[in-house]
This record gives C-alpha cells, sequence and structure tokens, in this order.
C-alpha cells in the first residue's frame, strides 16, 4: 500500500473526486460543480486546493480546450482527473487492473 501526505482540505477533495470515479481506468467526468456539491467548498477554495493538488502532481485538471461548444474559461466545465499516483484511491480501479491501493495521511 502507497501512503500520500496530503492537507485535510486535500485529502477531502481527492477523496470525493475518487468517489466519483465510477468507470473504467482514468475516465472522469467530475468537475467542479460536483466537487462543490461532494466537499461543501466553494469554488474559490476549491481552486486553491486543485492547484495545490496539480502541483503536487496528483490531479490533472483538463479545461476542455477545443472541444466543440465549451468555453475553456468556464472553469464549471473542467475536468478533474486523477492522476497515476492517485488512482489506487478507487477501489474498483485497484480490484480490476491490479493497482497498488493508496492511503492519504493528513500532515498537519
Amino acid at each position: 500500500m502507497k501512503t500520500i501526505a496530503v492537507t485535510k482540505l486535500e485529502k477531502l477533495v481527492l477523496e470525493a473526486l475518487a468517489k466519483g470515479m465510477y468507470a473504467e481506468l482514468g475516465f472522469s467526468d467530475v468537475g467542479l460543480p460536483e466537487l462543490r456539491k461532494d466537499t461543501g467548498l466553494t469554488n474559490k477554495v476549491l481552486r486553491g486546493v486543485g492547484s495545490s493538488l496539480v502541483k503536487k502532481e496528483l490531479v490533472s485538471i483538463w479545461d476542455r480546450e477545443g472541444d466543440w461548444g465549451v468555453n475553456p474559461r468556464d472553469v464549471d466545465m473542467h475536468i478533474w482527473y486523477l492522476t497515476p499516483d492517485t488512482q489506487g484511491l478507487v477501489d474498483h480501479w485497484v480490484e480490476e487492473e491490479g493497482l497498488e491501493k493508496v492511503m492519504l495521511v493528513e500532515n498537519n
């Protein structure tokens, strides 16, 4: 089992993001609206946490640049993805794909 140290807010967001991964490995349709609902955090806080997680290479965020009919500046349309380092948070991916399980621990 791999352990990753994160802040309390990062843990909250990563767990909510992992909960939203219902399909095959790597697929996501989770964005700010879903994360707001699941965490109770504001856009401002989520964007800050997201920025931190991107810098740590624990998530990636696709702005959907080039998608027909999508404004890449509309942050509610961006899709959040777990990176290979955090895909082990999704139980069915661990079982189906043989990924190493990931456990998040809060650093203070």
